[in-house]
């Protein structure tokens, strides 16, 4: 894949939960392909140079992913604007990046919405741009047309709870949630793993 990263923008409330974990966990996920994608996360109302907190930390670490060097970032136009993809924890983070770039509503979703999606869509199109950035603006563009298409959970909710001040097994259970929305989300955007691909 040449050219530059694609870059995914991951957003809850105070960047010390569960977009940190959205964070690591994608690029994992993106490393684990070969996959050039630059995945950073920030908070509506995160407090610069945050750390993750301890139970956040642990869960990665449980999950052989590294947890180190984590900063709080918030939230600001000039993050939205330069990602190619957008993901929130929630419809409310959701609302928000889109109030502060309204142009970023088609290439912003929630993960579970956008796992849903992915689940249940038909693939994108074959993209004819190539890979890479191009590949995943096509696939972005097919997500928001379907988003409207597929079916939409009985409680109407694409929510991922906040597990702040809840034990670490909260955490665990965000963790699994996260991880299975990513398995389905990163073979949607990218295309199926080839054989040797994995590394």
């Amino acid at each position: 894949m040449s050219g530059s990263p694609v870059r995914v923008l991951m957003v809850c409330t105070g960047n010390i939960c569960r977009s940190p974990m959205m964070e690591r966990i994608l690029r994992a996920a993106a490393e684990e392909r070969g996959l050039q994608i630059a995945v950073t996360s920030a908070g509506t109302r995160a407090h610069e140079g945050d750390s993750m907190t301890a139970f956040a930390a642990a869960t990665l670490t449980d999950h052989g992913l590294d947890a180190g060097g984590f900063h709080a970032t918030p939230l600001t136009e000039a993050l939205i604007t330069a990602a190619d993809l957008v993901v929130t924890a929630t419809r409310e983070h959701r609302a928000h990046v889109v109030g502060l770039v309204p142009g970023a509503v088609r290439r912003t979703f929630t993960l579970l919405e956008l796992a849903r999606i992915a689940s249940s869509a038909p693939p994108p199109p074959e993209s004819e741009t190539g890979a890479g950035r191009a590949r995943l603006r096509d696939a972005v563009a097919w997500a928001a047309q379907m988003r409207g298409s597929v079916p939409r959970p009985a409680d109407g909710a694409d929510d991922l709870d906040d597990p702040l001040g809840a034990p670490l097994e909260d955490y665990r259970a965000r963790a699994e949630t996260i991880t299975g929305a990513v398995e389905q989300i990163v073979p949607f955007l990218f295309g199926p793993l080839l054989e040797g691909q994995a590394g």
